[in-house]
């Protein structure tokens, strides 16, 4: 089975060397959100901390000589009884490390394994918990960003495919939040935790989900709009929402996150 590859490329990595800290910090930050996906794929729990499940595991194995390259291998126990894990394979694992990668730099991931797609409908909420649960990880992923390298890719080695990459855009991205105009938008939404009143919900202008809040001070029937919202997107028939909010954008104008503060049901309106 093919192996993930952390690799270094330009400014000091260029060179033959990266500084040390800032290089072990990235490749440090890497791995706490591999373990992190890892350990949601054997137990189907979003864990923030020790001690995590054996039953998925990635291991450190060795470098490529003569570059910044970091070989990981993905190890599957042979018994599992967690059944969410128990139709994975390493490539279904890999799609979900990717889904939670890249949208956590604001990019919707093509091409994922069925699984994933269903895992990502059926169980949203859990999926975008486990993003915000990456984000200071890959933040420290960046750390190395900029100064010592030019940019970090994580990437399969058998089909060379790019699970990630990071590089400035990516890291502004990451860190930094612009409050931007209001706007009003129609939607469906794709995950909702009524909980903690938050979700994801997919802006057709984009082609990809957005992660949202519900404000405190929201109109009563938000969440309940929502909801039923929600529930068409996860029986095959979206139907639109929509929604008021707040823009949070990054750096660079594109839209990281909203806050909803009200919400229309409009289906069968157009």
């Amino acid at each position: 089975m093919s192996d993930l590859i952390i690799s270094f490329q330009g400014l000091d990595a260029s060179e033959g060397h990266i500084e040390a800290f800032a290089g072990l910090e990235s490749v440090a930050g890497v791995a706490r959100a591999l373990t992190l996906v890892a350990h949601y794929a054997a137990t189907g729990e979003v864990r923030h901390r020790y001690p995590f499940s054996d039953d998925v595991q990635f291991f450190l194995e060795d470098t490529e000589e003569g570059s910044f390259n970091f070989r990981l291998r993905l190890a599957i126990a042979t018994a599992v009884s967690a059944p969410i894990v128990v139709s994975m394979t390493h490539n279904a694992v890999y799609d979900l490390t990717k889904t939670v990668f890249q949208r956590c730099i604001g990019i919707e991931p093509q091409g994922v394994a069925p699984q994933i797609s269903d895992l990502d409908r059926t169980r949203g909420g859990d999926i975008n918990a486990l993003i915000e649960a990456v984000e200071p990880a890959l933040k420290k992923s960046h750390y190395g960003v900029g100064d010592t390298t030019a940019k970090i890719t994580l990437r399969e080695e058998h089909t060379q495919e790019i699970i990630v990459r990071f590089d400035n855009e990516s890291k502004l991205y990451l860190t930094q939040d612009i409050a931007a105009d209001d706007d009003v938008q129609q939607v469906s939404i794709s995950a909702l935790n009524a909980n903690d009143r938050t979700g994801r919900a997919y802006f057709l202008d984009l082609k990809r989900t957005v992660p949202f809040r519900i404000s405190k001070h929201a109109a009563p029937d938000t969440l309940s709009i929502l909801s039923r919202s929600l529930d068409d997107y996860v029986n095959e028939d979206p139907s639109p929402v929509q929604i008021s909010f707040e823009r949070i954008e990054a750096a660079d104008g594109r839209l990281k996150r909203v806050v909803i503060y009200k919400a229309e049901d409009v289906a069968g309106s157009n």
